[in-house]
């Protein structure tokens, strides 16, 4: 990986979208959303092992934080996606 690697945009727009849809789905249907983006960041070779944790350390923030918080952590995996 070099220093001005670019990953794939197709995890980073399907987190995207996620976000979008989880304005109207319930909690656990957003958590399950996430999980799908969890299980292709675990499959993708295209992140270092430093970026894929911090990728699920900011997933697991997400999760967890209250739906008015989501946005200032989602702006900043998006960053980490791309």
């Amino acid at each position: 990986m070099g220093f001005f690697h670019k990953h794939n945009n197709n995890i980073a727009l399907a987190f995207e979208r996620v976000m979008e849809y989880g304005k109207t789905e319930t909690e656990k249907e957003f958590v399950d959303s996430l999980n799908l983006i969890t299980n292709e960041v675990a499959k993708s070779d295209d992140y270092t092992t430093n970026e894929k944790l911090k990728i699920y350390e900011l997933l697991t923030i997400i999760a967890n934080c209250s739906p008015s918080e989501r946005s200032r952590y989602a702006k900043r995996l998006i960053r980490v996606l791309r």
